[in-house]
């Protein structure tokens, strides 16, 4: 949208440039540095808030595939190669950045990580037991 203002005024300008004489030189334009922009540094909280939020979606997540009936289970692997892998990297990212956050460490981060590991644990039992093998 810039961008086609930005054409739009230059094409203005050559076209009102053509109908008047030549153009005076320029003013000199003082220039001031501009004040620094102030940019909000998230809490501590909103970031314990919003890391808290993604590992309880990620629990939900295996929670329902683990106790999904294994014709759905091998049904839903076969049709979605890709989630198993990224059920389990997901978990495996959110707890090393669990671990390697200050801002997360607290008791509730452990005691989420603690139940994301006992839900991919139901999860992985889930897959077992199904004879569903994903790399």
């Amino acid at each position: 949208m810039h961008a086609q203002r930005a054409i739009a005024f230059a094409l203005l300008g050559l076209g009102l440039g053509a109908c008047a004489g030549p153009a005076p030189p320029p003013t000199p334009v003082p220039t001031a540095t501009p004040a620094p922009v102030a940019t909000p540094i998230a809490q501590s909280s909103d970031v314990e808030n919003a890391y808290l939020s993604n590992v309880d979606d990620l629990i939900a997540e295996a929670a329902d595939l683990a106790v999904t009936p294994c014709d759905e289970l091998t049904a839903v692997t076969r049709a979605n190669p890709n989630l198993v892998p990224s059920v389990r990297g997901f978990a495996t990212a959110l707890k090393r950045v669990g671990a390697s956050e200050p801002a997360l460490d607290t008791d509730a981060v452990r005691a989420s990580l603690a139940d994301l590991d006992h839900s991919m644990g139901e999860f992985e039992g889930a897959l077992s037991l199904c004879g569903i093998k994903q790399p």
